[in-house]
């Protein structure tokens, strides 16, 4: 049964080589760090379909940009507070 696989970042063997393995249930799927990258894959967090980037292979259960809470203020949340102040 063929499916989009949901990775998870993990090591290879004693020798620590990298590699991304499909995380759900039946799926014995694994891929190498280096060929994941472009790759379609389900966000671990929302499900929705997403791209392996540069910035979801440093995480250990990559999501999608979406779920991805930012420590910086909201551009549009800093607009509506300087609104509200009448500045």
């Amino acid at each position: 049964m063929k499916h989009i696989h949901r990775y998870q970042r993990g090591k290879l063997g004693n020798n620590g080589y990298i590699i991304y393995k499909c995380n759900l249930p039946t799926c014995n799927h694994y891929i190498s760090k280096d060929l994941v990258s472009g790759k379609l894959c389900l966000c671990n967090r929302c499900g929705d379909e997403m791209i392996m980037d540069r910035e979801a292979m440093t995480l250990a259960k990559p999501h999608c940009k979406d779920c991805t809470i930012s420590k910086k203020p909201k551009l549009g949340k800093l607009k509506n507070v300087i609104e509200e102040l009448g500045i």
